[in-house]
């Protein structure tokens, strides 16, 4: 009898209308593979993904690849042609809803197209951060919330801060979902009139008198880490991840610590100190959210934020150096200065999101200080040029950044995960809100 006719897989890469970072995604999570490996397989371009296939298997195998945006092809084999590649697919791509592969009459290579209730804890998947959203959708929001906030004298502020938060958490997804937000703009509008009341007394006591405008100055000061804490907590309250609320739980007396002492400690002896203060602030804000009732543990240590400031103090010096060099020296300067900024913030994401775990989940960044600059650069000039219309793409494009160079690495099964803190958080009866559930800030 003839011989069935056999198909092998073509890698062409990303779908029409889906970029490449989604793309890569989609198949890290079908595949379970790091980041780094998915990366290298789209790089080499037309890569066989699988052979052997009868005609079924293929189809099935390209449309599942579709449904995440990966483009591929099906090509006939010649007869002796029977063996599969070494990596990266397994036999068969997972049914729709499942991540077991279908079976293709071959086991998956070691390691790769396991089930997720399989994964044990010491079994470790690196998941990216994938934002989706684009400039001009973002554009339509944020100028109907200009015009509507100018309309109406500010009110309608309350409700283009949670437009804008839903937008961003609504486009990030990790491992397939999607973040929410979920806050009521009413909450976050009492919030700014009690601020806004606030501010018109310390406004008009400093004219009436001096001693009274010291005096609610005083407490202005008094009352930022209760207002700092307050904010925070608000918004991890009703900022959560498959209908799990995150929180926060620090205490004011700390807050007073972190927020007032320590940072005056690091004025007063000419920043020597200000490196622990900066430590301090992160940790107490990291280890003090949870996700459900779990807390975040945040390990770095002071070391490493005095190693970004000295090595950011060094690139100042050499810029402040590179004036005195002839004609060119200002325009070196100006870049030296620049770099140091964006060395200091990638510097200080990868040291904060490289020390936070969840159980036996993490995080992991990989912020790149030249890729920053270059995001920033233009869109500062973009801005400057379009008289700031270009301030929704800016931060799309920044988000963008953001979701690409930060990693989850999830051990084991973190759907378990989620699940308990479900009912954890159900059996504390979390619907007793707080006497201030309101956003207090300026």
């Amino acid at each position: 009898m003839p011989q069935e006719p056999t198909y092998k897989i073509i890698l062409l890469g990303a779908s029409a209308g889906v970029v490449d970072v989604q793309a890569q995604a989609g198949f890290a999570k079908l595949f379970n593979l790091s980041v780094d490996k998915v990366e290298k397989i789209f790089a080499q371009g037309q890569r066989t993904l699988k052979t052997g296939l009868s005609a079924e298997q293929a189809q099935k195998y390209i449309d599942r690849l579709a449904e995440v945006g990966v483009a591929c092809e099906m090509v006939q084999e010649v007869a002796e042609s029977t063996a599969t590649v070494d990596e990266p697919a397994p036999a068969s791509p997972p049914e729709q809803g499942a991540h077991e592969p279908v079976a293709a009459g071959t086991l998956p290579p070691t390691g790769v197209g396991k089930s997720t209730d399989s994964y044990a804890a010491d079994d470790k998947r690196e998941v990216p951060f994938v934002f989706t959203g684009n400039g001009f959708e973002y554009f339509k929001i944020w100028i109907v919330n200009i015009l509507l906030s100018i309309v109406t004298l500010g009110i309608y502020s309350a409700w283009a801060k949670v437009r804008n938060k839903q937008y961003f958490y609504g486009n990030t997804h990790l491992d397939d979902a999607s973040f929410e937000y979920t806050a009521d703009p009413v909450k976050i509008l009492i919030g700014r009139v009690i601020a806004l009341v606030f501010l018109v007394l310390y406004t008009l006591s400093g004219k009436i008198s001096l001693i009274i405008g010291t005096v609610m100055g005083i407490a202005l000061i008094v009352a930022l880490p209760w207002i700092i804490c307050q904010s925070m907590r608000f918004n991890a309250r009703y900022s959560s991840y498959r209908n799990v609320r995150f929180a926060f739980n620090g205490r004011l007396g700390e807050a007073a610590l972190v927020l007032l002492l320590w940072p005056l400690l690091g004025a007063i002896t000419l920043g020597i100190l200000m490196p622990y203060a900066i430590f301090q602030q992160k940790k107490f804000i990291y280890a003090n959210h949870g996700y459900g009732t779990q807390s975040f543990v945040f390990s770095a240590t002071v070391s490493q934020y005095y190693v970004a400031f000295l090595l950011t103090l060094a690139i100042y010096v050499g810029a402040i150096a590179c004036t005195f060099i002839p004609y060119v020296g200002p325009l070196l300067a100006l870049v030296g200065y620049l770099y140091g900024f964006a060395y200091f913030t990638t510097a200080l994401a990868n040291i904060n999101y490289n020390a936070i775990t969840l159980k036996s989940h993490a995080l992991k960044a990989n912020w790149n200080a030249k890729d920053y600059l270059i995001l920033m650069a233009v869109n500062t000039l973009l801005i400057v040029l379009t008289l700031g219309l270009f301030i929704p793409w800016a931060k799309v494009r920044t988000a963008h950044f953001k979701a690409r160079y930060t990693q989850a690495v999830l051990a084991g099964n973190f759907d378990t995960l989620v699940e308990q803190e479900k009912e954890s958080v159900n059996a504390l009866a979390e619907s007793v809100g707080d006497l201030f559930d309101i956003d207090i800030g300026f």
